[in-house]
């Protein structure tokens, strides 16, 4: 349905070590750095992380949700929520 999408952070060290545990999970290979951007390139599209290149402050959006796919489920992962859920626990 897409060729790609990109969202924002204002902590690309972070976003890349949070999405490389996600989709490393879901066999993803880590992120390609490329200055102020990170890509992740899987056969079915391209995901990617930036810092705003207006140089303003990174926001959310409201309502925003993406979803990756995962063919089964291993041992590790039971879905891919429940590590996404970990993770951000880990950061309290």
């Amino acid at each position: 349905m897409f060729s790609h999408v990109m969202i924002g952070t204002n902590d690309l060290e972070k976003a890349k070590n949070f999405y490389d545990k996600v989709l490393g999970a879901l066999g993803i290979a880590p992120a390609v750095v490329d200055g102020h951007r990170i890509f992740y390139i899987a056969p079915t599209g391209i995901f990617s992380v930036s810092l705003p290149i207006n140089g303003q402050p990174a926001t959310a959006g409201n309502g925003s949700t993406i979803g990756f796919r995962s063919e089964e489920h291993t041992s590790e992962l039971q879905s891919p929520c429940n590590l996404v859920c970990r993770l951000l626990l880990e950061k309290k």
